[in-house]
């Protein structure tokens, strides 16, 4: 029997955001989609774009179409103006089982009622592309109109399950819930899950990846960073080099310098001229906002960017690595 991660073995660790990030066909989608249709309630499947969920209505895209393979059903989705149905067909009836929508036209939709939707299933919510929108604000935008005020009244969260394989931790719902350096740490020390009062993370492997490297084209890839992605759960795309925690005190400030994901600090070794980017701050050096890119660069990005080229800056934390990255403009 082909050993496959099922979600429904966490339903009692599920919170109001899940995060599920794991190899390559093991089972994450199918057996979240299978959750969702065994509550038996409305639900909602949301991918980030309406090129994707456009997708998602045709035959060639149909996420539920193993699904209603192996259950003898009928599952489709049908776009409906902005927003998608997701319906079960018997003969010539269809029932209603949920909704589908698209992150990045979701305003579009605030003011409606969803109050009958208890639970999300998001789709391939990391892409190694950058996105033309803000993902994480879109979310918040998205949890709020469908939560509303649901805890003052006494009701239970409403529950979001994001899924992805393993591409990159450069995603703007990773950093906004400030869970990038946890996912570092968590893949360094092999830890599977990681959860607190509101939210449940699972970095899952399952039995079936150890199959797959018996497959004709695993074999011929074998340990190539897309097989390393797909069966390891690694996230390939990503470097750690120079990502070590150093003593502040051999260090003086060189500037401060704010992005999208946070302001983070840049400092200069007192005998060597090594660059360390931290989260330590200094009012002893001049702090740049992030509107403030062109002169950033003039006084200090086309040096940094020269340190960064020869490896002379270390970084705290792989979070404090993408800031800089960002600020400068460069791709870890």
């Amino acid at each position: 029997m082909i050993d496959y991660y099922d979600i429904r073995r966490r339903a009692d660790k599920l919170r109001a955001i899940n995060i599920i990030i794991g190899g390559r066909g093991i089972g994450k989608t199918y057996s979240a989609l299978s959750f969702a249709l065994e509550t038996g309630k409305p639900f909602i499947y949301l991918r980030n774009t309406a090129v994707q969920m456009d997708e998602s209505c045709s035959l060639f895209g149909n996420p539920f179409k193993r699904i209603s393979r192996d259950t003898g059903r009928d599952i489709v989705m049908e776009a409906e103006k902005r927003h998608y149905m997701i319906y079960e067909k018997i003969g010539e009836e269809k029932t209603l089982l949920g909704y589908g929508a698209a992150l990045s036209t979701f305003a579009n939709m605030r003011g409606v009622d969803l109050s009958d939707v208890e639970l999300c299933i998001f789709d391939e919510f990391i892409e190694a592309r950058k996105l033309t929108f803000n993902q994480f604000t879109a979310f918040q935008g998205f949890y709020e109109t469908v939560n509303r005020n649901r805890e003052l009244s006494g009701e239970a969260p409403f529950k979001v399950i994001l899924l992805s394989n393993s591409q990159t931790l450069q995603n703007d719902i990773l950093a906004g819930y400030g869970l990038v350096q946890r996912i570092v740490t968590m893949t360094q020390n092999n830890e599977k899950t990681y959860s607190n009062r509101d939210i449940f993370l699972e970095l899952p492997t399952a039995g079936v990846s150890e199959m797959k490297k018996d497959t004709a084209n695993y074999r011929l890839i074998s340990g190539t960073a897309a097989a390393r992605e797909a069966l390891e759960n690694e996230f390939t795309r990503d470097s750690f080099k120079n990502v070590k925690k150093l003593p502040i005190n051999e260090f003086t400030p060189l500037c401060m310098v704010e992005t999208e994901r946070g302001m983070c600090a840049v400092w200069r070794h007192k005998s060597d001229g090594r660059i360390y980017c931290c989260l330590t701050p200094s009012m002893q050096c001049k702090i740049y906002d992030k509107d403030q890119y062109a002169l950033f660069m003039r006084e200090r990005g086309l040096y940094l960017t020269e340190c960064e080229v020869r490896g002379r800056i270390w970084y705290e934390n792989y979070e404090c690595k993408l800031m800089l990255s960002d600020a400068l403009r460069l791709s870890t």
